[in-house]
């Protein structure tokens, strides 16, 4: 039976104001314009806030910008050739000019050329203290934290509850290694944001930076619960060693797998387009559920990588989630266990084994360790379910079936026997013994249930899937009449259909999972509709893929004339 992580189950989504970044290298260039209207907005509703005395912490961030100083000659420079650029006299640049050219350099990502102007700006005193603020970000961006967080402190002086000047000092501080200022910024955020995720985010990175490892964890596991929209569990990740899975906002992966006590685990989670793709955060779990340690980026990407020696065996999990860089994108994880497997544990090796030599055509190998694995432990579902797969791949139905039925016996919350046993019965032509175990896999598989309009006719349409989405799609049918459906995934994201058609008497009579082993997509073809009445068409996915969209398309033949034999009347012989 799959082991639960209740404190990862699916949450109400929380919801993050995108004006304020996890971090400066996330910050939304658009938010700054949003900030402006914000801060003029807060002028208005709320009384002057009483000026903070920050002189120490001022005359500290220019003992550490005095080994920066060779920068200002590049920014004097690049005044000038901004000028130049712009055609415009030296001298003569207004400061309504000059904003806006620092602004479009800002958003060209020109830092150093926006950070002249700036300066020549706050020089002249023709600078407000948003001007100060983007100079900061500029100085961020070019990792010149020393100088952002100076800007980001004068702003403070004048505006001591500015979240975004906060949230930016506060990793500005982290960079430079001034870890408790960057904590206490951070514990400033937390009280002013109350339900938002991300200060929980940095405050961990800088606990984890600073190498108080439990601390970390411990904001790393309250910034998950407070962000995920969706939980997804993937067992695959040990036997297969490697995956790549899509990320999106608030999306928590479970990978469960087994290690004896002085294993050796390494888990790797890569961002594959690097800074274009999800910014991953890994964290391990221990037999008994809690954080055992966690990484958030190693090295000059965003990747994560997690090195650890299981202290005691059990079942452990790589939970993963998205960190501030970017929340949307691909990532590999990667996992590795070295190190003597002790009995009880020897059943994870067998599957891991006999999995990837099923996947290689090598089915004596397979059926030899799966069998290994239930001699371990003879109530082991899943090692059952796939013996009876194996025999599958090998032909024999007879066993396959009744291998996977006893998977099910084993453990009656397991779904994927449902699926396994529904593609056997499907090879060996028993089309409703199929869609009735299909449709029990989509049934104990779903998340949710969605309702399409009734259908007229043939009809071709869209729809978006996610992981345990089941479609109800009703039409009406009459006797005799031809039914075609084709369901296939499309951009963006891949979904593996799986598809039945349910009779007016709710029984299912024909489903498909795989139009063949390297195709994904599902296909109903020429089935006869033995009564009129309601048809429903189910649509849920497989085990290949469950995000993205997906192509409907559904074909009805009218039946042919009833033929009726010309009778004449009794003829006088008769």
């Amino acid at each position: 039976m799959p082991k639960p992580y209740p404190q990862y189950d699916v949450p109400k989504r929380s919801l993050k104001d995108r004006v304020f970044s996890q971090r400066p290298s996330a910050l939304i260039i658009e938010g700054l314009l949003v900030l402006v209207a914000v801060v003029v907005t807060i002028g208005f509703l709320t009384p002057a806030a009483p000026v903070v005395d920050n002189s120490d912490t001022i005359a500290e961030l220019e003992a550490v910008i005095a080994a920066q100083e060779a920068a200002l000659a590049d920014a004097a420079e690049a005044v000038a050739q901004a000028a130049e650029a712009a055609a415009i006299p030296r001298g003569f640049l207004s400061a309504s000019a000059a904003k806006d050219m620092a602004w479009s350099s800002l958003s060209s990502e020109e830092y150093r050329s926006a950070i002249a102007l700036y300066t020549v700006l706050i020089a002249k005193g023709e600078a407000d203290i948003n001007t100060i603020f983007a100079r900061g970000y500029a100085y961020s961006m070019i990792d010149e934290h020393a100088k952002a967080a100076q800007d980001y402190t004068t702003v403070l002086q004048e505006r001591p509850t500015d979240i975004s000047a906060l949230n930016n000092r506060c990793w500005a501080f982290s960079e430079i290694g001034q870890f408790d200022r960057a904590l206490a910024d951070c514990n400033d955020l937390i009280v002013f944001t109350e339900d938002e995720a991300y200060p929980y985010l940095n405050r961990g990175i800088v606990y984890e930076m600073k190498g108080e490892m439990d601390k970390a964890l411990d904001d790393y596991v309250e910034y998950m619960k407070r962000n995920k929209s969706r939980v997804v569990r993937n067992d695959n990740l040990a036997w297969e060693g490697s995956l790549e899975v899509p990320m999106e906002e608030g999306l928590i992966y479970v990978f469960p797998f087994n290690a004896s006590a002085g294993q050796d685990v390494v888990v790797s989670a890569t961002s594959i387009q690097r800074d274009l793709d999800a910014d991953p955060l890994v964290l391990i779990l221990d037999p008994q559920g809690e954080a055992l340690i966690a990484n958030d980026d190693t090295g000059e990407w965003w990747d994560s990588f997690v090195e650890f020696r299981a202290p005691v065996s059990g079942e452990y999990a790589v939970v993963m989630t998205h960190a501030g860089g970017s929340t949307e994108g691909m990532i590999d994880v990667s996992f590795d266990i070295a190190g003597q497997f002790t009995m009880g544990n020897d059943g994870a090796r067998f599957k891991s084994d006999a999995y990837r030599a099923l996947m290689s055509g090598d089915y004596s190998t397979a059926l030899e360790n799966f069998r290994r694995a239930l001699s371990i432990n003879h109530q082991d579902a899943e090692a059952m379910n796939w013996l009876g797969v194996t025999y599958r791949y090998m032909g024999d139905y007879e066993a396959s079936v009744t291998h996977i039925s006893m998977a099910m016996r084993l453990d009656e919350s397991y779904s994927l026997p449902y699926l396994s046993r529904g593609i056997t019965f499907e090879t060996m032509g028993e089309s409703a013994a199929s869609a009735a175990d299909y449709f029990q896999y989509a049934m104990r598989n779903r998340s949710r249930t969605l309702f399409h309009a009734e259908l007229e006719g043939d009809s071709n349409f869209q729809l978006p899937m996610r992981d345990g989405w089941v479609y109800s799609i009703p039409f009406d049918g009459k006797r005799g009449q031809e039914l075609d459906i084709s369901v296939a995934t499309s951009e963006p994201g891949f979904v593996d259909p799986l598809i039945i058609l349910i009779g007016p008497d709710g029984k299912p009579l024909v489903g498909d999972d795989d139009i063949s082993v390297s195709e994904y997509d599902s296909t109903i073809s020429d089935f006869r509709l033995p009564k009129s009445g309601q048809y429903t068409l189910v649509v849920s996915h497989a085990e290949g893929g469950s995000n993205g969209m997906i192509n409907v398309d559904v074909e009805v033949t009218q039946p042919a004339a009833m033929s009726i034999p010309h009778y004449s009347g009794c003829s006088d012989q008769y």
